[in-house]
């Protein structure tokens, strides 16, 4: 299998897994970040894709941040006050495995791009692993507002700065 099949394969896996995320969700604002996740990864399919065939790259940046941003307020926005979380536990499990597919594919993109002899492709890989650190820190916030609740009451006796 070359670069360019495994990095659409990665890209599919996360697109789908992400998908399932959505679905499961009820939450439609997270299910909204997460259906914008699926789409990102999608879109990095083409571009490798594209790369493959040796056309033009469709441009690599996206408008995610701002559109998780929304949400995350939108959701504060819902559960201040509220007595029943919209979240579970468990889903912290499902969260991680998220973020840890975005960490290995910054490393995967960003060590395929300091091997590859094609100005292009390095180029490209450079700003795909700069789209993957964005999706990971979507990722982390997701669970950090699902594991806040828990870590809160678990530090309880400390002084707490932040506002909640």
């Amino acid at each position: 299998m070359n670069i360019y099949e495994f990095a659409i394969n990665f890209e599919v896996e996360n697109r789908k897994f992400y998908e399932e995320c959505a679905e499961e969700s009820d939450n439609e604002n997270l299910r909204g970040v997460f259906l914008e996740l699926a789409e990102e990864e999608k879109k990095h399919e083409n571009i490798v894709r594209q790369l493959m065939e040796e056309k033009k790259v469709d441009e690599v940046e996206s408008g995610i941040l701002p559109k998780a941003k929304d949400a995350f307020e939108s959701i504060s926005k819902d559960v201040t006050g509220a007595e029943d979380s919209i979240f579970t536990q468990q889903q912290v499990d499902v969260y991680t495995k998220a973020k840890q597919m975005e960490v290995d594919s910054f490393k995967f993109y960003t060590e395929k791009a300091a091997e590859t002899d094609l100005p292009a492709v390095e180029k490209t890989f450079k700003r795909l692993a700069e789209e993957e650190k964005k999706h990971e820190r979507i990722i982390d916030n997701i669970i950090e507002m699902v594991n806040r609740p828990n870590t809160w009451l678990e530090d309880a006796e400390w002084y707490h700065l932040e506002d909640y």
